[in-house]
């Protein structure tokens, strides 16, 4: 009789087991159902942008950006804060990977509007300026700050894949930024400014951060 009890309570405890494994399996396999419908979601989002022509709608345009470059100004002369402004070059495949389509390169752009938009504020203004440039506005952050968080976005673009046709393509950027009022004093020289360190971040081979440079007492450091 002990015996037997054994058995019932052995073969018991192992459907108990079965049953609890086969749960877990149903949960993971659901899950994995919901993300790849989430997947099926977005890649028919982006599909969708593309058809239109405005696949970067998410993120402002040229005049919205100089408007809010005016406000930033005239706010950082009132307040006296500084403020960053970045140019963002999406560098060429390296040599010897193959050229991305047009198709690949917007998909690559859409990535990169993506990427601008999960990595900034609410009171920041990304936009994109042509083809594979784009723009930052980084509101009351000093040149330290913007630095740091440029290069963390850097990181992140050199590691993202984006899925085309079965394919994951991968891009790099070059950044040139610049401060007001510690790199120029007005919207024109800052840009330029901007423009150089973009330059010079595209000479080093692309996938760099670029500082513009500092005038100190006439001196220029840089």
């Amino acid at each position: 009789m002990p015996l037997d009890g054994g058995a019932l309570l052995g073969v018991w405890v192992e459907r108990s087991e079965r049953t609890r494994l086969s749960g877990q399996l149903q949960q993971a396999l659901h899950q994995l159902e919901e993300q790849q419908r989430a997947n099926e979601a977005l890649r028919s989002d982006a599909e969708n942008r593309n058809a239109s022509g405005e696949p970067v709608r998410s993120i402002g345009r040229r005049e919205q950006f100089d408007d809010q470059l005016r406000r930033e100004i005239d706010l950082s002369l009132r307040e006296h804060r500084e403020f960053a402004v970045v140019y963002i070059h999406v560098d060429a495949p390296p040599a010897g990977s193959p050229p991305h389509d047009d198709a690949g390169r917007e998909r690559v752009f859409e990535a990169m509007a993506r990427l601008l938009r999960s990595n900034t504020r609410a009171m920041d203004a990304p936009c994109r300026l042509e083809g594979e440039r784009f723009a930052l506005l980084l509101s009351g952050m000093g040149l330290a700050t913007a630095h740091a968080r440029m290069e963390g976005m850097r990181r992140q673009c050199a590691t993202q894949l984006v899925p085309k046709g079965g394919a994951a393509l991968r891009f790099t950027v070059s950044m040139g930024l610049a401060s007001f009022p510690h790199t120029a004093q007005t919207q024109a020289g800052l840009l330029h400014a901007a423009e150089t360190a973009l330059a010079q971040a595209v000479q080093r081979g692309g996938n760099h951060v670029a500082l513009a440079s500092i005038a100190f007492g006439g001196a220029t450091v840089g």
